[in-house]
């Protein structure tokens, strides 16, 4: 019984090299870059996304979070808020705030741990303060003590009184901090004298104008209402002045010296 063997063509060689060098040019063309083809190391890889964080306002965070470091990370997250509810009100307060409270009402309920630390934290802050406050009164003794010889070192030397001046500065017993009334610089106190300049023209103005309206109403003359609304604005203006030197907190003088 004969075998009958198929045997290869002829150009079998010729064929197979047709057959793979496609392939070949394929692969030379994805080493190609030039528009739309960008190199292999920049492009996306199959079964891998683009943006792995996505796009929302949590992943951004979540990647903020990641590069800050660990003490801004810490101090960012203690001033964060947080929402709490007492009774029917809610509210929000901040992280910081919400740890001691918790661990204030741990203790209460006798947890020995935290009555130990809410005491220490308590017993810190309390000596924190006080060497505050008396660092404070110090401060100020200090400058109510040495002021004078300050003053007559700048009068021999021709120079402006050092500011601020004793009278305007203030040791608030109940608040235990310092109160400031009047400029701690030349250039405040220039502007206070221009405040106080003005102010005191325009009261004389107002008192002027009250008198002319009090000798018409004596003499049965009505005052002219253009006359009462001069009045008006003057009185406005003066209220101007009044709440500027309210809110910088100075009292009506100039280095001490009391002003009408």
């Amino acid at each position: 019984m004969s075998k009958n063997f198929e045997t290869d063509p002829p150009n079998a060689d010729e064929e197979s090299e047709s057959r793979v060098s496609p392939v070949g040019e394929d692969v030379a063309d994805d080493d190609k870059v030039g528009y739309r083809r960008p190199p292999k190391s920049s492009r996306f890889k199959k079964g891998q996304s683009g943006n792995p964080l996505g796009s929302s306002r949590k992943a951004r965070m979540r990647q903020r979070q990641q590069t800050l470091p660990l003490v801004d990370l810490v101090l960012e997250n203690s001033q964060g808020l947080v929402p709490i509810r007492e009774g029917d009100r809610r509210s929000t307060i901040s992280m910081k705030e919400a740890l001691i409270r918790r661990e204030a009402a741990l203790a209460i309920q006798g947890s020995r741990l935290a009555l130990k630390s809410c005491l220490d934290r308590i017993d810190k802050a309390e000596q924190r303060k006080l060497a505050e406050v008396l660092d404070h009164y110090q401060a100020y003794r200090d400058y109510q003590y040495h002021y004078p010889a300050r003053a007559k070192a700048c009068r021999d030397r021709d120079l402006p009184p050092p500011l601020p001046h004793p009278d305007d500065l203030h040791f608030d017993y109940n608040t235990f901090k310092l109160q400031l009334t009047g400029p701690i610089n030349h250039e405040e106190l220039h502007r206070l004298e221009k405040i106080l300049e003005a102010r005191e023209l325009f009261l004389k103005m107002i008192e002027e104008q009250r008198a002319d309206a009090e000798e018409c109403a004596r003499e049965g003359y009505p005052y002219s209402p253009k006359d009462l609304e001069v009045l008006s604005r003057l009185e406005s203006y003066l209220k101007i002045f009044d709440n500027e030197l309210e809110k910088r907190g100075w009292l009506p003088r100039v280095a001490g010296r009391e002003k009408a």
